[in-house]
């Protein structure tokens, strides 16, 4: 049977992972600009979605907060 991992897991792994992208990589490996480009387009992902679900956890705090206001 398989464990559900939990979303903390999940994202040390997955930052784990994208800080490894270019683990090891030379300036004489061909592949160097497309693996750099890969790992910033994954770190901007993660920023963003970072950025964006921060929002959301404040909102839901704010609508909390006035719904509680609105009950008194």
């Amino acid at each position: 049977m398989s464990e559900t991992k939990s979303l903390a897991d999940m994202a040390v792994e997955t930052l784990a992972a994208v800080k490894d992208m270019d683990k090891g990589l030379e300036n004489e490996n061909a592949e160097r600009h497309t693996v750099r480009a890969l790992k910033q387009t994954a770190e901007l992902l993660i920023s963003g979605v970072l950025l964006q679900t921060r929002e959301l956890a404040y909102a839901a705090e704010d609508l909390r907060k006035l719904h509680r206001e609105l009950e008194k």
